[in-house]
C-alpha cells in the first residue's frame, strides 16, 4: 500500500514547484533552485532561537519564500505571534498566507525594512533571519538591506544568514564599513548544496 500523503507533504511539493518556477523567471533574485533543505532550515532556526533568547520583540524573516525556514522557526519554539515574514514576490507571499496562520506576512522589499516595520506597527526586533541571496544581488541593494537590518536590531542583536559558497554572505567590505562581527557555523554537508549558517552582529557599545 503506498504511503498516504499528508497536507504538509502536498504543501511541500507545491512549494518546491512554485519555488522552481520563480527561480526560472528570476534566478538571481531567488538564488537557489529549490527551497532550503530541512537540515539547513533547522540549523537556521536553532541559531535564531539562541540569538533571540532574553530579548523582547519580533523575529523578522527576510525572503521567506515557501516557508521552509518558517516551519523550522515555529518547530524550534518561536511563537507565531512573534514572527513577521517579509517576502517581495507576490506569488510567494500569497503562498505563505495560504499555508501559515499566525505569523505576520508582509509583501514588501527587504531593502525598505525600517519603513515596513513602522507601517506594520512592529516596534522592537529580537533577531533577523534571512534567506536572501545577498552575494548575487546588486551592491547598493545589499547595502540597503543590511543597513536596514541593523537599524532595526538593538545593539548586540544578530542577523542570521546562510550561504552556499566559501565567502561570508555579507560582503566583507560592507561588514567592515558597518563594523559588523561575523561568526561562521559548521558546514552542513547533507544539505544540497552544502551550506553554512553565519551570524552577524554590531557589538554593544559606542
Amino acid at each position: 500500500m503506498p504511503p498516504i500523503e499528508t497536507r504538509d507533504d502536498l504543501g511541500s511539493r507545491a512549494g518546491t514547484a512554485l519555488f522552481l518556477k520563480r527561480w526560472l523567471r528570476r534566478p538571481f533574485a531567488v538564488g537557489a533552485v529549490v527551497p532550503s533543505g530541512r537540515l539547513l532550515a533547522e540549523a537556521m532556526a536553532r541559531t535564531t532561537f539562541a540569538e533571540m533568547k532574553g530579548r523582547d520583540g519580533h523575529v523578522i524573516e527576510l525572503g521567506a519564500g515557501t516557508g521552509e525556514v518558517t516551519k523550522a522557526l515555529l518547530a524550534a519554539g518561536i511563537s507565531a505571534e512573534r514572527l513577521a515574514l517579509v517576502e517581495r514576490d507576490p506569488e510567494l507571499a500569497s503562498f505563505l498566507r495560504r499555508h501559515f496562520v499566525g505569523p505576520q506576512i508582509v509583501e514588501g522589499d527587504a531593502a525598505r525594512l525600517p519603513k515596513i516595520l513602522s507601517e506594520q506597527g512592529i516596534g522592537s526586533v529580537s533577531a533577523v533571519v534571512s534567506s536572501l541571496p545577498l552575494l548575487s544581488l546588486p551592491a547598493d541593494v545589499v547595502r540597503g538591506i543590511v543597513e536596514g537590518v541593523f537599524d532595526a536590531l538593538p545593539r548586540g542583536g544578530a542577523l542570521v544568514q546562510f550561504t552556499y559558497g566559501p565567502a561570508q554572505p555579507v560582503p566583507r567590505n560592507l561588514s567592515q564599513a558597518l563594523r559588523l562581527v561575523g561568526t561562521r557555523g559548521p558546514r552542513i554537508w547533507r544539505n544540497i548544496p552544502p551550506a553554512v549558517v553565519w551570524t552577524f552582529r554590531r557589538p554593544a557599545g559606542p
